[in-house]
């Protein structure tokens, strides 16, 4: 590809910002969203703008509601969505992606990969694009109003995987120049358990319900992860550890993966926090609706803890918060989101999964 031509799918905070670095570096970038009134406000606005650590102002080459006009002709597909919303996006790109065309999930959560081939097959899909899924959004960043997002860090380092592996590595050689915090790994299994959505969104948002419905915001990280919602994310963690390591997956703590991709110095998870500068002037969320108490319990600990059922790991303390905030949000978040059974694997020994998922 001589020049990658790309579409963002999903302009909120991270498909914004996104949008915003590869148009200021001469590439083609179409955006769209399913909010009809989100991309109004952008169309009228006619840029899109970066503050923080970027400062940049781009015009996209197509601002659409419509997921399938907007990856037409291009070459890489970033979805930036939820990931609660992958299936929907999947369905309504099904007949129009390429074989040639490769889908990057940001991020993709346990079982994204798998979670999104299978929604293009269910939708009748005939192409076989490839499919890729990121640990993690790469960007910390937050949206001020539709198309305007405040950048306040960058992730060094992010893991890039795919179903077959071989995938991930072509599509971080293709975008070594571009995004070089892409890090391929041999299997989506140490993507899907490798990020800390859950942990750092589900729990501290779970445990600071008065204040999120009160709408009284806060500073998330810095004010919201006080040592003693840590200690319930360190105990949350260590299952998620052991987890991993009954399915073969030698996973990173949450506090190392920290340090990893901030560059963090404290050996303490709750100093290493308080000392990383991209968490700074990050607002809570005003309301339960938000992706932190949605998408990372629906795709992160809710499929965490069925995994653990499987495997006959206990996991009470991430049964703990799945159950509490079902109760709080009357919502069956374990109905509802990625279970063993809903990816296909359902009686599934470690070595048959590693095996299904190279």
């Amino acid at each position: 590809m001589s020049q990658i031509r790309f579409s963002v799918i999903g302009a909120g905070a991270g498909g914004t910002l996104m949008a915003v670095i590869l148009k200021s570096k001469g590439y083609y970038v179409s955006i769209s969203d399913k909010d009809t009134g989100k991309i109004a406000a952008i169309k009228a606005a006619g840029i899109l703008r970066a503050t923080g650590k970027t400062e940049a102002e781009a015009r996209p080459d197509l601002i659409t509601a419509d997921n399938a006009e907007c990856i037409k002709d291009t070459d890489v597909i970033m979805v930036c969505t939820t990931t609660d919303a992958h299936a929907d996006v999947a369905a309504a790109i099904a007949d129009t992606v390429k074989d040639e065309q490769i889908v990057i999930l940001n991020p993709g959560h346990v079982g994204g990969v798998l979670n999104f081939k299978t929604a293009l097959k269910n939708a009748g899909c005939k192409a076989d694009p490839a499919v890729c899924e990121a640990s993690d959004m790469m960007f910390a960043c937050r949206t001020v109003e539709p198309g305007h997002t405040f950048h306040s860090g960058v992730k060094a380092r992010i893991k890039l995987a795919s179903v077959p592996s071989d995938k991930a590595y072509k599509a971080a050689e293709l975008l070594k120049d571009i995004f070089p915090c892409y890090v391929p790994v041999e299997s989506v299994l140490m993507t899907g358990f490798g990020g800390g959505g859950g942990m750092l969104h589900s729990i501290p948002c779970t445990l600071n319900i008065n204040k999120i419905e009160m709408k009284q915001q806060f500073e998330y990280y810095i004010e919201g992860l006080t040592p003693a919602v840590c200690r319930v994310i360190e105990k949350a963690d260590a299952e998620r550890v052991a987890v991993c390591r009954a399915l073969g997956i030698d996973a990173e703590p949450l506090l190392q993966h920290l340090k990893n991709v901030y560059g963090l110095k404290p050996d303490d998870l709750y100093e290493a926090i308080q000392s990383c500068e991209p968490y700074r002037g990050i607002k809570s969320p005003m309301d339960t609706n938000h992706r932190f108490m949605q998408e990372d319990t629906l795709s992160d600990l809710v499929p965490t803890a069925s995994f653990g059922h499987m495997l006959g790991v206990p996991v009470p303390t991430i049964d703990m918060i799945i159950e509490l905030e079902s109760i709080m949000l009357g919502k069956d978040f374990k109905a509802e989101g990625r279970t063993v059974e809903k990816l296909g694997l359902e009686g599934r020994t470690p070595e048959e999964i590693r095996e299904l998922v190279k």
